[in-house]
């Protein structure tokens, strides 16, 4: 309650705005749309096991996180803390486990593929500030506990990792 009680003490109508904006890139369904352009993407240069990684990245940590969700049913912190409206159950955070698998994956593909590698940075800079921030914005706007947050971004760590493997077994 520390955490939330602070960031309420902390909250502004103007970072609330921001703060919205930030956790809509990790809504389900914006980072479905994301992996489905960049599945688009590397279908046309012919990079398939790219593909079937995001595919695990993405539907790993959007599947695991619904069925903990609803295998621990913990509720969210009280509407007071509430910035916005959210419902559903509170762990783990299914915007911060997308947001690390999928954002994290296309860290990964950056890496692998971008070259030179100073073109690389900005992007892998970005990508990774886009998933710190997605998941503080889940606590900062008090739909989440922190411990929401962290477990969320455990399982897209998780699944970002079984996705690296499955593009590395197709590699080989």
């Amino acid at each position: 309650m520390f955490v939330l009680q602070t960031m309420l003490a902390w909250r502004t109508p103007e970072l609330v705005a921001l703060f919205s904006w930030i956790t809509l890139l990790g809504n389900s369904l914006v980072i479905t749309i994301v992996a489905l352009g960049m599945a688009v993407v590397l279908w046309r240069h012919r990079r398939f096991e790219y593909k079937a990684g995001l595919a695990v990245a993405l539907f790993g940590s959007l599947l695991a996180s619904y069925a903990l969700k609803q295998l621990v049913e913990r509720p969210r912190p009280p509407a007071f803390f509430h910035a916005i409206a959210e419902t559903g159950y509170s762990f783990p955070s299914m915007h911060a486990a997308a947001a690390a698998a999928v954002y994290g994956f296309l860290i990964y593909m950056a890496w692998k593929l971008m070259r030179p590698p100073h073109q690389r940075r900005p992007l892998i800079l970005f990508l990774s500030a886009l998933i710190l921030l997605i998941g503080f914005s889940r606590t900062y706007l008090g739909v989440h506990y922190l411990s929401d947050v962290i477990g969320g971004l455990a399982i897209g760590g998780v699944f970002l990792w079984a996705g690296i493997v499955a593009t590395k077994r197709f590699t080989n």
